[in-house]
């Protein structure tokens, strides 16, 4: 879920983080194919960035949808979305993020804490999320919460929340990133000022993901391929 972005002051947490695996930190999310959604509306189509929302039937919030083009690899977007170091440096109000456990080179387990507007209380969510890579071209990375996987924190708990990342190349060293997100912050918080951060929680991460995935370590990602020719996960090479 990154409409909350992961993480938090984990001195609150009972963990021994140091001693768990890596894990895939995808600020961010899950695909939602809830039935009875209303047609996606257009909140913003700048610079290159689309960015849509629409309510489905008995959600209290709008999931939002926004896509654009970026220079890059599928294996540098994928590098990217594992570092949870970076989570501070494009999902915007991303605080932290911390790998809780990694079940293989395509599956995680990950903890995020995002701000929100004064004065609403910042939230804090865990996440499973999942890579596949459908065919040699494309990929999908889907999230869904897992929110009794730790115990409660300071921060208010993110119960539900779903997305979806699918990279879809489109020319050499090019992109489609499509990302389409639902969360459900909790806490009393009312859907105006929920719904309100749908337009500039994509827009600005997307802005920030196009430059940072440019730059290394992540333009030095290459794809590693299993014996039938699909791709299993991420290496990097030396520039």
């Amino acid at each position: 879920m990154t409409f909350f972005s992961l993480s938090p002051e984990i001195d609150d947490l009972k963990l021994n983080l140091h001693k768990l695996p890596r894990v895939l930190v995808v600020t961010a999310i899950l695909g939602l194919t809830w039935g009875d959604a209303y047609a996606w509306e257009t909140r913003l189509d700048e610079d290159g960035i689309l960015v849509q929302s629409r309510l489905t039937s008995g959600a209290k919030y709008e999931e939002f949808r926004v896509e654009t083009e970026i220079v890059a690899t599928m294996a540098q977007a994928i590098a990217l979305l594992e570092d949870a170091s970076a989570c501070t440096q494009w999902l915007f109000r991303c605080k932290e993020s911390q790998i809780i456990r990694e079940t293989s080179a395509t599956e995680r387990l990950f903890y995020q804490v995002t701000s929100l507007p004064f004065p609403a209380k910042s939230r804090d969510s865990i996440f499973h999320a999942t890579i596949t890579f459908e065919g040699r071209a494309s990929a999908r990375v889907t999230m869904s919460s897992m929110p009794d996987e730790i115990p409660l924190t300071k921060h208010v708990r993110i119960r539900e929340a779903f997305g979806t990342y699918i990279l879809e190349p489109t020319g050499e060293n090019k992109l489609r990133v499509i990302w389409q997100q639902y969360v459900d912050p909790g806490g009393a918080l009312p859907s105006w000022l929920v719904n309100s951060i749908l337009t500039e929680l994509p827009f600005k991460s997307l802005q920030a993901f196009r430059v940072l995935v440019q730059q290394s370590p992540y333009r030095d990602a290459r794809l590693v391929y299993g014996p039938d020719g699909t791709p299993t996960g991420i290496s990097f090479t030396d520039s």
